[in-house]
């Protein structure tokens, strides 16, 4: 599989990486620890060396599932994990950025990923309350990089302007933001400055969590214990009729081209060469394979400008 640089560190990502979020189990249906650990191993014979996790998903759980099964090869791939999304004793969330809790939740993530260093280690979420100076969050992660507990930082669901802050700090080499065909407001800002500062950029979520596979249909309705149902505005009632109505036509474009929906919306983000890494999501092998498979040929320009209009309309959405 193709390889991309990450920013200006010295890693090289596979062109899709494993997003590991169904690995923590919680709010994804049924999943099975030894699928799971099939398919990550799947991954590994598939060509991709760029796993990405966080100690929220699943308390813990996807980090201990990467570990043990990537311990073997450990040296031959990259780990993302994030730091500062905490729960308490009631698994309710909240955002803690500060010097204590960074340096005791990557002890604790070197201890579930069985491994004693982190490649990319990424601030979760800003600290919307500002209570931790922006300045005291990335001093303590460049301390860590000298320390050689974690090589290159991170952050995830950063504004610009937040961006820009962390790097008056650190050097940045990543950032991790939703885009897919329906979530699209990273091409206003956030995707032109990554290119423009040379930092690699991460979209989470390419299938926009199972909606741009084409598995679901207008009579669809999600658990209310599914995460997508509680959180993602794509799958709200009324939203998610008008976007089961572009599906169809997208759907039809998807046969011209002869390719599965899944892998023609995976390779519409690899197309752009300004992507360093499309984090996708499996639950089962056959998911992942098909997700790999879209590594293995290219949208026509053509195809590419036609999809990209399709979805101009009516399509930013942030989770």
């Amino acid at each position: 599989m193709d390889k991309r640089k990450l920013g200006n560190s010295e890693l090289y990502p596979s062109i899709i990486g494993f997003g590991a979020w169904a690995a923590g189990k919680a709010g994804w249906g049924e999943v099975d620890d030894n699928e799971i650990e099939a398919v990550i191993r799947r991954a590994y014979e598939q060509g991709i060396t760029f796993y990405d996790t966080a100690p929220s998903y699943g308390l813990g759980h996807s980090e201990k599932v990467l570990g043990k099964v990537l311990q073997p090869v450990r040296e031959h791939v990259i780990i993302a994990t994030k730091a500062g999304l905490i729960w308490n004793d009631q698994g309710q969330f909240s955002i803690n950025v500060s010097k204590a809790n960074i340096i005791r939740e990557v002890e604790e993530s070197l201890r579930r990923l069985n491994t004693d260093y982190i490649d990319l280690y990424q601030v979760h979420f800003p600290d919307p309350s500002g209570k931790t100076p922006i300045e005291e969050t990335f001093e303590t992660l460049n301390q860590l990089v000298v320390e050689g507990k974690i090589r290159n930082i991170g952050v995830s669901n950063f504004n610009v302007q937040q961006l820009v802050a962390a790097q008056s700090v650190s050097n940045i080499v990543s950032l991790q933001l939703p885009y897919n065909l329906f979530q699209r407001d990273v091409e206003h800002a956030a995707l032109p400055y990554a290119k423009q500062q040379k930092i690699g950029f991460i979209p989470y979520s390419p299938l926009a969590q199972g909606l741009l596979t084409g598995k679901f249909n207008y009579l669809t309705r999600l658990p209310k214990t599914d995460v997508r149902a509680q959180l993602n505005p794509l799958f709200s009632d009324k939203q998610f009729i008008k976007n089961i109505v572009i599906i169809e036509t997208f759907t039809g474009i998807a046969r011209a081209i002869e390719k599965p929906l899944s892998q023609v919306a995976i390779n519409w983000l690899v197309y752009k060469q300004e992507i360093t890494s499309v984090i996708a999501g499996a639950k089962t092998v056959k998911q992942l394979e098909e997700n790999t498979a879209a590594t293995k040929w290219r949208l026509s320009r053509e195809d590419y400008e036609q999809i990209s209009r399709l979805f101009e309309t009516d399509s930013s959405y942030v989770i």
